[in-house]
């Protein structure tokens, strides 16, 4: 019997995102923008090919996410770490795992959260990066 390792799948998509940022692009993620207003604030998913993890993102968070407290404050963008977009925000360090989340406020990091925890722990530490209500 082969047993794996409960973590496997999040040490592939490190290692994933890494050769991802170190690699030439292979393709161009379009930015999903929602209706919201203009606050300032976005929120930016990134994520590599190949990862486990983002499209388990994408299925449990997006479809929540424009009606959430953070989804009316900031937009979510997915942008894939290979994409020259990922340079044109000021981050406080690079991206070394994915998916990550980055609350950027005017092209500046404020917050982060590497690695996706399930849908209800990410709305609520998307809430603790916010500003006050």
């Amino acid at each position: 019997m082969t047993r794996t390792h409960p973590f496997s799948g999040l040490s592939r998509c490190l290692v994933l995102g890494l050769l991802a940022v170190l690699t030439p692009a292979a393709s161009r993620a379009a930015p999903d923008r929602d209706s919201a207003p203009d606050t300032g604030y976005e929120l930016l998913a990134f994520e590599a090919p190949g990862c486990n993890y983002c499209p388990v993102f994408r299925r449990d968070v997006e479809p929540t996410y424009a009606a959430s407290r953070a989804g009316k404050t900031a937009p979510l963008r997915f942008i894939d770490v290979n994409d020259a977009q990922a340079g044109s925000f000021e981050l406080s360090s690079p991206v070394t795992m994915v998916p990550t989340l980055v609350l950027v406020h005017n092209r500046i990091e404020i917050g982060r959260i590497n690695g996706y925890f399930g849908r209800e722990n990410m709305h609520h530490m998307l809430n603790a990066l916010l500003p006050a209500e």
